[in-house]
């Protein structure tokens, strides 16, 4: 991942920690030294069980199982709550709240 950034491109790295602080604590150390934005997605978990019922390719009851675990000790620069946005008014939020160039 690392030589892709160092090669000009930019990227959206899509994590689980399942092991919260200590994973982001790995990424921090790989990705050292490059202009990161750590973002937390979160979602009410009665929504997200839904959401991963619907798609079909999820191990039944993983979002309640992780919900908790992914975020605990995590340092985020900003936070969306996805329970009643689309993935572009998530995105719209994101961008306004980093100072990102629009889309």
């Amino acid at each position: 991942m690392r030589a892709i950034v160092e090669a000009g491109s930019d990227v959206i790295i899509d994590e689980v920690f399942l092991e919260g602080a200590r994973d982001q604590q790995r990424w921090r150390h790989t990705l050292r030294a490059m202009r990161v934005s750590w973002v937390g997605v979160r979602c009410d978990i009665e929504v997200a069980a839904a959401r991963e019922a619907a798609r079909g390719d999820r191990a039944h009851n993983l979002a309640r199982a992780q919900s908790n675990i992914v975020h605990q000790g995590v340092q985020y620069d900003a936070e969306v709550d996805t329970t009643l946005l689309t993935s572009v008014d998530a995105a719209q939020r994101l961008i306004a709240d980093l100072a990102l160039p629009p889309l």
